[in-house]
């Protein structure tokens, strides 16, 4: 009964908004309009393929995940054919643009009764997976009745989500689609007792840790000898125009009223390292023109970074010989590339009740991380650096100076925290590894499964 008002308000919600479905969807590619309607192509398995998993990812953040199962799923189940949908276009532009060519990008269906019974239907897939906590009823409904799983993997619940769910008035709707889950693999033990809570049976979850963080191998590989060195780094700086001894304070995913703290500190350390340069990240692309304007209004020369790269990338010049003393980022996807330049790594989100941001793709590249107290989103990621010594709570523009100062005086005590902040990155790596055994060992209860029944 609560799934078929759940299904009454979508459908009622899916027809008025139609004309604006259809208008959204034109914009897309030419694809996009069938696939949200459940048309995929009713394919077999690819030759040398045995089994069909389908991941399920909401935006880019999870198909990242996506990203560490699919290679993880290739090593352990190479007879796999990988399915991977996204809720958003630039998830999918992300998988389509960093997923192996043999995996299937596709968006996901809009989630009503019929067009998932149909998607399910063309796809086939033996398992369905999703990502973190993309809770779709139907589609969840859909899998467990074709005996597809479904599992919920890399399961992130935080106490704003937790009581968020509680709130809304389909909470009861959200307790029966998780329940349908035939295996939970939590991030973390406080994520394992919010789904507990949530009506979860405790004998179907296991913590893994986080699968993100087996993305990042490549950078721990790097070691700096001294503050901001590494391979990927020196060549990013040269293209940017840096100079090798020019410190670098990144801010990465930077949220309004952190840009003032920031600029302040900017200015003190300015006394000290008067060529440091200070690149801002925003969380948000669409507050861009702000920030500009922001800048301007305080009489600080900027540039957005594209307009030094593109120029770069695209003819293979040299890389410029000067910048300007403040820099924006004004791409999605390159943070990550920077924090390899980076001396100093400020993570946003945290000065203001934000929750924070994932700290850990800095720390992996070696680099100590500064951040502010509201770290709830990433708690224990904060709490593990910071007891390790890798990373560094302020509250103000004065601490960030004190605390950059000393690690500029202190070469030493940077590449010891630089060490510190990779090790802790490090130890959390094998969460994929665990993940694609709970979908191998779900596999294999299916399969019985079907023997079982065709007896």
């Amino acid at each position: 009964m609560k799934h078929l008002l759940y299904q009454i308000v979508i459908w009622i919600c899916f027809i008025v908004a139609l004309p604006f479905f259809i208008i959204y969807t034109l914009g897309g590619p030419a694809y996009e309009m069938r696939q949200r309607l459940g048309f995929y192509p009713r394919t077999g398995k690819a030759p040398g393929k045995e089994v069909r998993i389908w991941l399920h990812a909401a935006s880019v953040g999870e198909a990242q995940v996506a990203r560490a199962l699919v290679a993880e799923i290739n090593q352990q189940i190479p007879c796999a054919e990988i399915w991977v949908s996204t809720m958003t276009r630039h998830g999918h532009l992300v998988c389509r643009q960093t997923m192996p060519p043999a995996v299937n990008c596709i968006f996901a269906p809009l989630d009503l009764v019929g067009i998932c019974a149909w998607a399910m239907q063309n796809i086939n897939p033996d398992i369905y997976v999703c990502l973190e906590t993309e809770l779709w009823p139907e589609i969840i409904r859909q899998a467990k009745r074709r005996g597809a799983g479904p599992l919920l993997l890399n399961a992130r619940l935080t106490e704003k989500s937790s009581r968020r769910y509680r709130a809304q008035p389909i909470y009861p709707v959200i307790r029966e689609t998780i329940s349908r889950f035939s295996a939970i693999a939590a991030i973390g033990e406080k994520d394992a007792r919010r789904l507990q809570e949530l009506g979860v049976n405790p004998d179907r979850i296991v913590v893994c840790g986080n699968a993100k963080h087996d993305l990042y191998p490549a950078a721990t590989r790097q070691k700096p000898s001294a503050i901001g060195e590494s391979e990927h780094g020196t060549s990013l700086r040269k293209n940017l125009g840096i100079a090798p001894e020019q410190p670098v304070l990144v801010a990465g995913s930077t949220h309004r009223g952190e840009e003032k703290v920031l600029l302040a500190a900017w200015h003190k350390l300015q006394r000290d390292l008067p060529d440091l340069v200070l690149v801002m990240a925003p969380r948000h692309l669409r507050r861009l023109r702000e920030l500009e304007a922001f800048l301007r209004n305080r009489q600080v020369v900027f540039q957005r970074i594209s307009a030094i790269l593109a120029p770069v990338r695209q003819q293979k010049l040299p890389g410029i010989n000067h910048h300007p003393p403040v820099l924006l980022v004004d791409k999605m996807g390159e943070l990550t590339e920077l924090y390899a330049l980076t001396d100093f790594v400020f993570c946003g989100g945290s000065l203001i009740q934000r929750g924070g941001h994932n700290l850990l793709e800095a720390a992996a590249w070696g680099k100590p991380v500064l951040f502010g107290p509201f770290m709830d989103d990433f708690h224990e990621e904060a709490e593990l650096l910071q007891q390790a010594g890798g990373g560094f709570k302020i509250h103000n523009a004065e601490e960030i100076h004190q605390q950059i100062m000393a690690f500029h005086l202190h070469p030493g005590a940077y590449r010891q925290a630089a060490q510190r902040a990779r090790q802790v990155v490090e130890a959390l790596r094998g969460a994929a590894a665990k993940q694609t055994t709970i979908i191998k060992e779900q596999l294999v209860v299916i399969q019985q499964s079907i023997r079982t029944r065709s007896r």
